[in-house]
């Protein structure tokens, strides 16, 4: 009987799911779409919040993408990125929260 090798499955699955983003993040729509919100919002939403003036370095997805099963409704959506510093993206990013309940933490720290 055959055996199957899970962790080599699994292993080029991420590597996959990292090949897909990258094409994502490397798309005209997707680097247009960054642009512009760049441009409406310099500066980092959640420093705004408490007064403080950081530039923003990265544009941060509220609801994060799926790349296994993209909705490009979400992914392209204007209203769910917001602008960030690089230390409030790390921030968000290493929370033993999910992302979306991280960001509602940080803002509601603020006030």
């Amino acid at each position: 009987m055959p055996s199957i090798n899970l962790l080599n499955r699994k292993k080029r699955d991420v590597t996959y799911n990292k090949a897909a983003l990258q094409r994502f993040y490397q798309s005209r729509r997707w680097k247009r779409l960054r642009l512009r919100k760049l441009k409406d919002n310099p500066i980092c939403e959640v420093h705004a919040l408490r007064g403080i003036v950081r530039q923003t370095e990265e544009i941060h997805h509220k609801i994060p993408i799926d790349i296994n099963h993209p909705d490009e409704d979400l992914i392209f959506d204007y209203d769910n990125l917001i602008s960030l510093c690089i230390e409030c993206h790390k921030e968000v990013h290493n929370s033993r929260m999910n992302p979306v309940e991280a960001l509602i933490e940080m803002q509601r720290e603020v006030r």
